[in-house]
This record gives structure tokens, C-alpha cells and sequence, in this order.
């Protein structure tokens, strides 16, 4: 079901998915003539409200299959299938990990889909933020969309759908999201290159044979407009057969923040048969586009956020961000027997962007003035050059580009179970290859003609005047070839033994046909492994220990880019290398209701991208960062009435290792000490639901070299949020809901980059309507 749309009444009851879901889809990735994000809209809508007179009731979830048994008495039962209820999950859904979360060796957290709903969650971001650990990052000049870290380390490249990297830059939609699985640390055993802090999986929606109408309305007081509908129906005469059809169109502004607004719509088809039965077929195609006016923020002051109010906006009433965005995947698994599956996997993808936006930034001479007095504002402290901030003129950079990225995706693997006396032993074996391309061309940096405007006081009704010629075009590819194999032996009742290698060759190719011309190719690569042991004291708790690598070939990111500064020995880049310690303990409480966990972790990584002494947009390759710290979470029922999903994780990252002295021993971008989150809920009586969030991010470095005027390193202040929910419900299939975000009116920065910081919403309030026939 939809990420608003509940199961009859108090969506206790579980979402199962079919037996042994592994991804979804296929078709061709080709969109059609694009809509108006506002049409869209008001079509979803209207079409909304037009079925809910007449829906059917939904016939009751079937039970999924469970996998085969054993003479052998189990803790947990190997083969899981992903069931959750309420906030609490089960499993994860890649074969490669044992089954239960509870017998997971890995800091895991997943966002169902009650969850979101509850919060009236409409993009990938808002859901993260309900995971500890991880810090929200801004637009840049190469990348757009969904920007985060995890655990201090950058995981933009590290977003995947059912397990198969999602290549493209733009602002996920969950509307097609069944759950959204997080794993920290290295995970390129079973993800591939990259995914040094950890990963984030998207599981989209399948078809289902119970047949259901579902969908949400929601109105915000930041002009939200949008409206999702998902419609499952078995196929009549073809048993083990079902269609699925997902839509949505939303439209939004930002409160507080002027002329900034996100419009988009999707629409996603799925089609599958032989749904439990031993040969199962799944076809899906994806299509997302968005045309906004992207938020680049406001710039720093002697490393500190322009003291100017949270609505200024620097760029021009015409700034544009677009995105058309087309997946399509075909899945087929086949079971010889029960303990023997092959699973295939082909994804193809074409990703479209183009963008002009503009981001604010003092001039150089200002940044090197002489300091006077420390002021106070928002509890930050500013440094005052002589020249009053009111007569410094800001300038405009503008930041553009036009690309087209394509991906093709093939994942073939065996998964093998067999028992004896006390083992038994699952094995997963396999091979993927992984093409992705891209030919980004730019005018920046060869703008003129771009007006500047007041620090402090801004133009912003100004329209764009500048012009330039194109200075970058690009053509770049990255070939990857994975072998991968993963065992997981089980011995007695309480012991579990996990070993993991995957083997990554990865040719790029980079060329750059404007002046200087540069052709290069480059070759990497490297093994990753990951090894754990699991001891389980009780049937609900397990204690574990582990480790792993990864790595990230810093040449491939370069092939993929469309920065115009490259190193004269480019083709050697450095390799990124990381390794991760984990030790945790994961309990299931009251009744198996309520998860909890607690983990100890230390993560380093070798040749990280660090900031440029000189220049802090360009980035040197060497050295070490590190990040050592905890992390304690929760998701289940404390009562049948008490729902509840919480973490904190508090770490302290620092560079370790530089060729550039002055960065070791300094914080690394964008990873607050401390990041927490609690969201819970309680029915009441009277058909009432209320809840209530609070999220809290320390301070964040914007950059990692000080700067030699003021001695400082750029730092985004922490700040605490808290938000509301009240539900009432109707009747068993319609509930009606409000929720307010920022309800105290924090002012607060978001998103952090070297080059802007980004000031977050101002409190909105949203009135929502879910229903499920």
C-alpha cells in the first residue's frame, strides 16, 4: 500500500508481500509526452475522489509461503518473507542477509509504510529523518536531487531500488515505496563499489492477489497540493496473476522560504505472475518528473551563515530545476525445489536533468577583510568585517547543466539451503554487470553579464540577464563486473557464522571534447568482504560482532562528473578504501512487539575526497577520516495502543591523515556529533490516533579547512524540531488526518555545502485524507 494509505481502520494488519520478493519490473525506459506536475495533480485527485463512492471492499491479505522446514529447532526461521506491522519490520528484503532483522549483523533500520503515513511523509528526505546518523546534505554544482550522509560519509551514489543502484540525481517520490530499508556501514558485499557509511534500499510495491483501491489526499498550508492512488486487481482467468498501478502528482511551496516550490507527478505500472507459485515473473516500469525551483540557499560569512532572515533568496524568479526520470525492470525467479532458487534481475534507465539555479556568495575580498568584534545572532557566533554587511554587494554564481544518464543493470544469482545434523547453511552466489553513462555539458563557468545583489537585502524579483557559450561537454561510462558470493552457516540453536565476498572490476572512461581536450581510461579493481558472528542467549535476542570493507574508485565518480577541474594525473586517482567494526546486541521485547538495539562502531576511510586547502569546492584525495561512536534504536508496540520508532546515534568523526596539515584532527563535512529522532503514537478511544516527533541534528561543519581570516571552520548551528498528528477515523476504510511540522517555528539550517547553507521550513500544517476499499 501507498506510504498514506492505510489498511481498513487501524492498519494493524501486516502488508505481505509475495512469497520470496526480491525487486521488481521491466519496461522499456521510455517516457511518453510529459504532463503539467499541476494537471497531474488535479487529475490524481479528481480521480481519487471519484472511486472512493464506489471502491470494493478488499479482500483479506493471504498469508505469504514460508520457506522450507526443517528437522532442525530454530531461533528465528531462516526464510522471511518481510511481513512488517505498525513501525516494527521483520526482515530484510535482499536474500543476501539472514532473513530476521533480529539475526541481522548490521545497524538496519526500515521505514514502513504506516510510518509515513502517520508523519504524512511526501519525499525520500522527510522518512530519513527519522534515522539517527544521518545528516541532510545540499544541491551542488554535479548533483541535485536527494543529497545525505551517512554516518559522515557522503552516500548520494549509494541509493538503491530492490537492491540495483538508482544512478540518477532528483527528489524521490515514495509513492511507490514499500519500504525503505537504511544499513550503516560498509555493505559492498551485497550492494557493490561504494556505500562506505552505509546504504539506502528502496523496496518498490508489487502486485498482490487480494484486489484493493487505495489512496491520499493532502492539502498544506505551504500550497501542498497532492494526491497518490494505488489500484491492485488480480487478473480474471489467469491464476497467480495481478495488476498494479500507482499514481501521483504533487505540488508544493517551502514555508518561509521565498520562490522556492517543487511540482511533480509519477506514475508507476506493475504487472507479475505466478505469485506463489515456483516460477514468478514481475514487470514494472517507473516514471517520475519535476519541474522546480530548487533551494541553493544563503551563503556563508566568515564561515558562518549570512545573519539575514530565513526567507531570503538569492537566486532569480526564473531558476529551474527539471527531471524526467524513466526505470524499468524485469524480475524472474524460478524454485527447482525448496532449497534451491535462481533469481534474475534486469533493470534499464534513462535519466534526463537540467538545471540554471544560482547561489549566493560574498565576494573574496570580503571573506579576507580584517575582523572586528564578536556579535551574537541565533546563538551563532558572527565575525563583523569592517565594511558594514549592508553595503557588501553578494555575488551570483550560477550553476547549470544539461545530462542525460543511462543505466543497465543485469543481476543473476543462485540461493542454495541445505541442513545437516545441527547446520544449516544458506549460500547465495552470483554475477552483475553494471553499465552507466553520462554527458553533462555546462556554460559555467563562463557566465557574464550575471548581476550581483544586497547581502543582506536581495533582489528577489529580479529576472536572469546573464549569457555564455558551453565550456564543458562531457561523455563518460563506467563498466562494472561483480562476482559475488555470500554464506550463512548456522550452527545449534544459538550461534550463527557469516562470510561475504564480492569482487568488483570497474573500467572508466572519460571524455572531454571542448578546450583542453582530455581523453582518459582507467581501470580498478578490488575485493570487499564482510564477515559476522551471531550468538543468540534467548530465542528474542542476539548478540553479534562484525566487519567489512568497501571501496569507492574515485576515477569512476570523475568519469560520471561534469566539473571542469581535474588533476593532471586524473587517471590515478586514488582508490577509496574503507573498513568498519561493528559490535551490537538486538532484542525483541513484549511479546516480540518491540525491537530494540544498540550498537558500538568504528569506520575509517582511506583517501577520502577532503576539502582543497585553497579552494573549498575542490577536493584532495589522501589521507584518512574516521568515525567512532554508538547508536541505540527502537520500533515496535510498547502496548497494544503505544506505538513507537526512535534512535540516537552520537559519533565523533575527525580527519586523521592529510597531506594538508591543517585539516588533522578537524571535523569532516556535514557529520553532527549527535542525531536523534523519536516519533510515536497512541490510539485512543473514540476513533482518535495522536502522535508527536522530535528530531534534533548538532552542529555541522560546512567545510574542513579553517579559514585563515577568522581561524574558523564553517559550522551550520544543531537545532531540536517537534511535530504533530491527529488522526480520526471515519470508518473502517477512510481516516482523515493533521499534522503540523516545526511546530514551534525553530528557524534552523538544513541542507549544508561548502558553497551555501540552506534554512529549513518554517512550521506547516498539513490536513490529509487516507482511505483503502
Amino acid at each position: 500500500m501507498t506510504e498514506r494509505d492505510p489498511a481498513p481502520v487501524s492498519t494493524k494488519t501486516p502488508n505481505r508481500r509475495p512469497v520470496r520478493k526480491s525487486g521488481a519490473m521491466a519496461a522499456i525506459p521510455r517516457s511518453g509526452p510529459g504532463l503539467l506536475a499541476k494537471g497531474a495533480l488535479t487529475a490524481a485527485v479528481a480521480l481519487v475522489n471519484s472511486m472512493m463512492p464506489g471502491a470494493a471492499r478488499a479482500q483479506s491479505a493471504q498469508p505469504a509461503a514460508s520457506g522450507a522446514s526443517s528437522s532442525i529447532p530454530k531461533l528465528p526461521e531462516v526464510e522471511v518473507t518481510g511481513t512488517e506491522e505498525g513501525y516494527r519490520a521483520e526482515a530484510l528484503s535482499s536474500p543476501k542477509y539472514t532473513g530476521s532483522l533480529l539475526t541481522t549483523p548490521q545497524s538496519a533500520e526500515v521505514i514502513t509504510p504506516q510510518v509515513r503515513e502517520d508523519e504524512a511523509d511526501t519525499s525520500l528526505r522527510d522518512s530519513l529523518r527519522n534515522v539517527s546518523g544521518i545528516s541532510i546534505g545540499a544541491g551542488e554544482g554535479s548533483y541535485q536531487g536527494d543529497n545525505f550522509s551517512i554516518r559522515g560519509f557522503n552516500a548520494r551514489s549509494d541509493i538503491f531500488v530492490d537492491g540495483m543502484r538508482d544512478f540518477g540525481d532528483y527528489f524521490r517520490d515514495p509513492f511507490n515505496t514499500e519500504n525503505i530499508e537504511v544499513l550503516k556501514g560498509p555493505s559492498s558485499t551485497e550492494f557493490g563499489r561504494g556505500s562506505t557509511g552505509g546504504a539506502v534500499n528502496l523496496v518498490t510495491k508489487t502486485p498482490e492477489l487480494q484486489g484493493f483501491t487505495a489512496g491520499s489526499t493532502e492539502y498544506g498550508s505551504d500550497n501542498t497540493h497532492r494526491g497518490t492512488l494505488d489500484i491492485d486487481q488480480p487478473i480474471p482467468g489467469l491464476a497467480g496473476s495481478a495488476f498494479r498501478l500507482n499514481l501521483m502528482g504533487d505540488q508544493s511551496d517551502v514555508t518561509d522560504r521565498n520562490d522556492v516550490d517543487y511540482n511533480r507527478w509519477g506514475v508507476a505500472p506493475s504487472l507479475a505472475f505466478g505469485i506463489d507459485t515456483p516460477t514468478r515473473i514481475i514487470l514494472s516500469y517507473f516514471h517520475q518528473e519535476e519541474h522546480d525551483s530548487p533551494d541553493y540557499g544563503i551563503p556563508w560569512v566568515n564561515d558562518r551563515p549570512v545573519p539575514a532572515p530565513r526567507n531570503t533568496f538569492y537566486g532569480f524568479t526564473d531558476d529551474y530545476f527539471r527531471a524526467n526520470d524513466n526505470i524499468g525492470t524485469i524480475m524472474i525467479e524460478h524454485d527447482f525445489n525448496d532449497n534451491l532458487t535462481l533469481h534474475e534481475q534486469l533493470r534499464l534507465a534513462k535519466y534526463y536533468r537540467s538545471l540554471r539555479v544560482t547561489q549566493g556568495q560574498a565576494p573574496p575580498e570580503y571573506a579576507s577583510d580584517d575582523t572586528a568584534d564578536q556579535v551574537g545572532v541565533d546563538g551563532v557566533d558572527y565575525y563583523t568585517p569592517k565594511t558594514p554587511l549592508d553595503d557588501i554587494e553578494a555575488q551570483r554564481v550560477e550553476i547549470d547543466g544539461v545530462s542525460t544518464e543511462r543505466d543497465v543493470d543485469e543481476d543473476i544469482n543462485l540461493q542454495w539451503k541445505a541442513s545437516a545434523g545441527p547446520f544449516d547453511n544458506k549460500v547465495v552466489a552470483g554475477f552483475e554487470y553494471v553499465d552507466q553513462s553520462a554527458d553533462p555539458r555546462r556554460i559555467e563557468p563562463s557566465w557574464t553579464g550575471v548581476p550581483s545583489t544586497s547581502l543582506l537585502h536581495p533582489d528577489q524579483g529580479e529576472g536572469f540577464s546573464g549569457f555564455g557559450a558551453t565550456s564543458i561537454l562531457v561523455n563518460g561510462t563506467v563498466d562494472t563486473y561483480s562476482g559475488y558470493l555470500v554464506d550463512i552457516l548456522k550452527f545449534g540453536k544459538q550461534w550463527t557464522l557469516i562470510a561475504g565476498l564480492r569482487y568488483d572490476s570497474v573500467a572508466s572512461l572519460y571524455d572531454e571534447s571542448l578546450p583542453p581536450a582530455t581523453n582518459f581510461t582507467a581501470n580498478n579493481a578490488r575485493p570487499s568482504w564482510r564477515g559476522a558472528l551471531v550468538y543468540q542467549p534467548a530465542p528474542n535476542g542476539s548478540i553479534y560482532f562484525a566487519a567489512g570493507t568497501s571501496f569507492h574508485p574515485n576515477v569512476q565518480q570523475v568519469s560520471l562528473d561534469n566539473e571542469s577541474t581535474l588533476p593532471e594525473n586524473f587517471k590515478d586517482l586514488p582508490v577509496g578504501e574503507n573498513i568498519d567494526l561493528e559490535l551490537g546486541t538486538k532484542w525483541d521485547l513484549f511479546k516480540e512487539k518491540l525491537s530494540v538495539s544498540t550498537a558500538l562502531f568504528w569506520d575509517e576511510q582511506t583517501n577520502p575526497a577532503t576539502e582543497d586547502a585553497d579552494d573549498d569546492l575542490l577536493y584532495v584525495l589522501n589521507g584518512k577520516e574516521r568515525v567512532v561512536g554508538i547508536e541505540i534504536g527502537a520500533a515496535g508496540r510498547i502496548t497494544d495502543d503505544w506505538q513507537v520508532l526512535a534512535s540516537l546515534t552520537y559519533n565523533r568523526g575527525v580527519v586523521t591523515a592529510s597531506s594538508v596539515p591543517d585539516l588533522v584532527g578537524n571535523p569532516i563535512l556535514n557529520d553532527p556529533k549527535c542525531t536523534f529522532s523519536l516519533w510515536t503514537t497512541y490510539d485512543l478511544p473514540w476513533k482518535l490516533v495522536i502522535g508527536a516527533g522530535v528530531d534534533g541534528v548538532g552542529a555541522r561543519a560546512g567545510s574542513e579547512t579553517p579559514d585563515t581570516a577568522t581561524g574558523l571552520i564553517m559550522e551550520a548551528p544543531g537545532y531540536v524540531l517537534v511535530s504533530a498528528m491527529v488522526k480520526y477515523q471515519i470508518n473502517s476504510h477512510v481516516d482523515i488526518q493533521l499534522n503540523a511540522t516545526n511546530l514551534l517555528d525553530q528557524a534552523y539550517y538544513d541542507g549544508v555545502h561548502p558553497g551555501h547553507v540552506v534554512p529549513g521550513e518554517g512550521r506547516t500544517f498539513y490536513i490529509s485524507t487516507n482511505f483503502k476499499f
